[in-house]
């Protein structure tokens, strides 16, 4: 269980930074224009978003229902 919960908890970390990633320079733009709290926000919600889905797949059950 713990190896399962570390494998969520690290896929979700880098899905995060690297779909902020690929959203700044998919809209041609640098982190000054993008606004950190922007960036911040993208990588937050895309790191939830895969978080909730990993948890279901992997049955970690971090939200349990």
């Amino acid at each position: 269980m713990n190896a399962r919960r570390a494998i969520l908890w690290i896929s979700s970390f880098a899905i995060g930074l690297v779909t902020t990633v690929a959203v700044i320079k998919f809209f041609d733009t640098t982190l000054e224009r993008f606004s950190l709290m922007n960036a911040v926000l993208v990588f937050l919600s895309s790191g939830a978003l895969c978080f909730i889905w990993l948890d279901y797949t992997l049955k970690t059950q971090y939200l349990r229902s």
